[in-house]
């Protein structure tokens, strides 16, 4: 059961902030976005929190840096 449970709730995921796991904090920053904004802002804030602690860091900041190009266009579009 441990292994499922750390797949699930990963360490890259926790005490981002001492005392915050991160599903708490993206409920937190994620309150007042819907829809496709709150999806791009939530996978841009994700990739810049685990950084440094998951994959190679240059890999993470592109994949943030996607997702907000994404989100920039998204919102030129609007």
């Amino acid at each position: 059961m441990k292994k499922i449970e750390d797949k699930i709730s990963p360490a890259h995921y926790k005490e981002i902030v001492p005392g915050y796991e991160y599903m708490d904090m993206m409920r937190y920053m994620l309150d007042d976005c819907t829809g496709v904004e709150a999806h791009l802002m939530g996978q841009v804030y994700k990739y810049l929190m685990r950084y440094g602690k998951k994959d190679d860091k240059t890999q993470e900041l592109k994949k943030a840096q996607w997702y907000l190009n994404y989100l920039i266009k998204h919102n030129e579009e609007l």
